[in-house]
């Protein structure tokens, strides 16, 4: 018996789970595709004895690839492992797909073509190479060169009426399998005559419910087999699958309804129901009417805005995202940042401290503070109530500490003392009407240029996507001097909020140093912008109802020294002046959004 070493892959991954209209899409495309990898990875580890080295998937890690050393006969024998787990995922992706369809109840109206879209979607690619344990490290490089190299080559199949008809409304990619009529489009003939389909499309009159409901379709829509399966994943009644993911609208409304069921027991039922629209509780909030909904729906929209109005509860139509992902995570695992010999120990140690991380950002990351998408351990998806966010990413970015590069770096593995496991993020505050694709582009977009800051990276980037179509976006390193940038930004915020400050500094500032700033957005003397920002900020605080002038002036001390000096060191560290300036500006932005009220 020969040992060898194993690298199995899944993809495309970035485009199955982003290519999403709706957060149940988002979802459903990150529990596939690692649920798919877990299938091969499985049958591996039982059916061959197989040693996973990477991922662990007895954690609730969200993997699309993994590293194994297997013992075979053969070459051959190899070969026919890694066609034996590809035809398993291939098989296991066609069985799912299907299932929905017989959920559903529309097998004899399936439309021709929907296996193939299926069949032909994922890539999967493997690889082995004869295994030595002294060499593992050279090994190991090799295998993932020979993967990259694999990869930069993709193989598909070319149907005749690929390049016809119309197209998928997320993915824009494969032609439509399923329509639903608009409101316009009075009957399937109609539809047909305008031969805006050149294959065969299930399509769904405007007004019909079942089997194919609005959730899964909306007026207007059309999607290939691929994005029809994730929108209707639930239907599959996969083992560990969460049925109901919230909305974007939802998610802006989580605070909001956490002080709600505290003060309204009897509202709970109805605010952990689907028998309400979120987005209506806006839409009243901006004195729209609510024809479109049923009358149940309606009478429960209207019924908790109420209670929110009545209660003086506030809420606002943003949220965020936050995407992270390693810092040159590449040097970690290939040895390049860890002592001779301990690669493969190493490997094991961080797949089950990246395991127990990801177990506990699940735990973190939940109602009302937000909900997570996928966590891998070292990169991360989710969303947040804005409430919530500031504290919410700096816990993450402590936790990483806390469970991953610390008890590593104990553990001695690191070659140099001074190193540290990172990762940086993309933070994007967004409307909850803002199409979710580009709510994504831009959270990958900031994650990059977090990524840019510098060698070391260990930065955020923070964008808010105004409903105007303006846009702000700040970079900066998690920390300086020691202090959470997150925790600046929150006590401003929350100053802010409490009245104890007046955010005419921020506007004042920016009115006074913007027009100095040159091309880069540099100003060539920090000193002046430290005078002006120690004068505006003892102007902007505001003495309390009950607080007596001594304890006004003490307070007002104290708070114009701390934030003087914690912002100092912001702007120093920073890009540049501009940069600063626009932090202070999303600093504002948040500060008012979190007070809005419900009119």
């Amino acid at each position: 018996m020969s040992k060898y070493l194993f690298l199995f892959t899944i993809g495309p991954v970035q485009g199955f789970v982003e290519q999403a209209r709706k957060t149940q899409d988002l979802y459903a495309g990150s529990f596939l595709l690692s649920y798919l990898c877990k299938t091969a990875g499985k049958q591996l580890e039982f059916a061959y004895s197989a040693e996973i080295i990477f991922p662990n998937f007895d954690n609730q890690s969200n993997p699309n690839r993994f590293l194994a050393v297997v013992e075979a006969d053969e070459n051959a024998k190899m070969k026919t492992i890694g066609e034996t787990l590809q035809k398993a995922v291939e098989d296991e992706f066609k069985k799912i797909a299907n299932s929905i369809i017989s959920a559903l109840k529309i097998d004899k109206d399936k439309p021709t073509g929907f296996d193939d879209q299926i069949e032909s979607y994922f890539t999967v690619n493997w690889l082995f190479l004869p295994f030595d344990e002294k060499d593992y490290e050279q090994q190991y490089e090799e295998i993932e060169s020979l993967m990259g190299a694999i990869k930069t080559v993709r193989l598909f199949n070319q149907f005749p009426d690929s390049e016809k008809g119309r197209k998928c409304s997320i993915c824009g990619e494969r032609n439509v399998k399923f329509y639903r009529l608009s409101e316009r489009e009075k009957n399937i003939s109609d539809v047909k005559s305008k031969k805006l389909f050149s294959n065969e499309v299930h399509i769904v009159k405007s007004k019909d419910y079942e089997p194919i409901t609005f959730k899964y379709l909306q007026a207007g829509e059309g999607l290939c087999a691929v994005c029809f399966t994730k929108r209707c994943l639930e239907k599959s009644a996969l083992s560990g699958y969460a049925a109901k993911f919230p909305s974007t609208a939802k998610i802006a409304l989580f605070e909001a309804f956490k002080i709600l069921k505290e003060k309204e027991g009897s509202l709970a039922g109805l605010m952990n129901s689907d028998d309400y629209e979120p987005q209506g509780i806006f839409a009243l909030k901006n004195n729209k009417s609510l024809e479109e909904m049923s009358k149940t729906d309606r009478e429960n929209t209207e019924a908790l805005h109420k209670a929110l109005k009545d209660d003086k509860i506030g809420c606002s139509p943003y949220y965020a995202v936050m995407l992270f992902d390693g810092d040159s995570m590449g040097q970690w695992l290939s040895g390049s940042k860890i002592k001779d010999g301990m690669l493969k120990k190493f490997h094991k140690s961080l797949t089950q401290k990246l395991g127990e991380f990801a177990e506990e950002v699940r735990k973190t990351v939940k109602e009302p503070k937000g909900v997570t998408v996928y966590a891998g351990g070292e990169d991360f998806l989710g969303f947040f109530n804005l409430n919530r966010l500031l504290d919410s990413i700096k816990l993450l970015r402590e936790k990483f500490d806390e469970i991953v590069n610390k008890p590593l770096k104990e553990a001695d593995y690191y070659k140099n003392k001074s190193d540290d496991m990172t990762f940086s993020a993309g933070v994007v505050i967004a409307h909850f009407k803002t199409p979710l694709s580009e709510v994504l582009n831009w959270a990958r977009k900031v994650e990059h240029e977090a990524k840019d800051i510098d060698e070391s990276k260990d930065a955020f980037a923070m964008a808010v996507l105004k409903h105007s179509g303006e846009i702000d976006k700040a970079v900066f390193k998690w920390k300086c001097h020691g202090i959470f940038v997150a925790d600046t930004i929150a006590n401003i915020a929350n100053q802010i909020n409490a009245d104890m400050l007046s955010n005419t500094f921020i506007k004042r500032l920016n009115q006074e140093m913007l027009k100095l700033v040159d091309k880069e957005g540099e100003y060539s003397d920090n000193q002046i912008i430290d005078a002006e920002l120690k004068r505006l900020l003892t102007r902007s605080c505001m003495r309390l109802k009950n607080e007596s002038k001594t304890e006004f002036e003490q307070r007002k001390k104290d708070t114009v020294k701390t934030l003087c000096e914690q912002l100092h060191n912001i702007l120093v560290n920073g890009k540049s002046a501009s940069n600063f300036l626009t932090l202070l500006n999303i600093i504002d932005f948040i500060a008012r959004q979190v007070k809005g009220e419900v009119q």
